[in-house]
């Protein structure tokens, strides 16, 4: 009786470990998004990484078809300003991740803007997505994050 305990005891202490190692090696073992502006495809490579970017956000990212062509994907976002400068002629580039486990490698795709933003101003912008996927092979915008690269004004 007391042999069958401890066999069970065993198999239970090894099952569990084993769901735990599949899980680690599930998660660790995919490759890591870049973190650095210049290594997303829609980043100039080389440049410089600009004094303004930490007070810059895109958020509220969403895909539209495009009404004047069903092939290709719009962009709906909101770009905000949290310095209290005045930004003219601000430039960047956007590359959209998917934030699932296997899309990590390649990025979605990429877009630009330019424009004006006051200090503290938010703005709703549309702009055209630059990859190769369709509109239905995109992830929910709660699946997905984006890396900013700003490329004007000069710092």
């Amino acid at each position: 009786m007391w042999l069958a305990t401890v066999l069970s005891a065993v198999a239970i202490v090894g099952l569990v470990a084993g769901v735990y190692w599949i899980v680690n090696n599930l998660h660790g073992g995919r490759p890591a998004k870049p973190t650095t502006a210049e290594e997303s495809p829609g980043a100039k490579p080389g440049a410089p990484v600009s004094a303004i970017q930490k007070f810059i956000e895109v958020s509220s990212v969403r895909f539209l078809e495009d009404p004047k062509n069903k092939n290709k994907v719009l962009v709906k976002f909101v770009l905000t300003n949290h310095a209290e400068a005045e930004l003219n002629g601000l430039a960047g580039n956007v590359t959209i991740w998917a934030s699932t486990g296997r899309s990590e490698e390649d990025a979605e795709g990429t877009f630009e803007f330019a424009t004006n933003l006051r200090g503290l101003e938010s703005k709703e912008l549309t702009a055209p997505l630059t990859g190769k996927k369709k509109i239905y092979e995109l992830p929910d915008w709660q699946n997905m994050t984006n890396d900013v690269q700003i490329t004007a004004p000069a710092s």
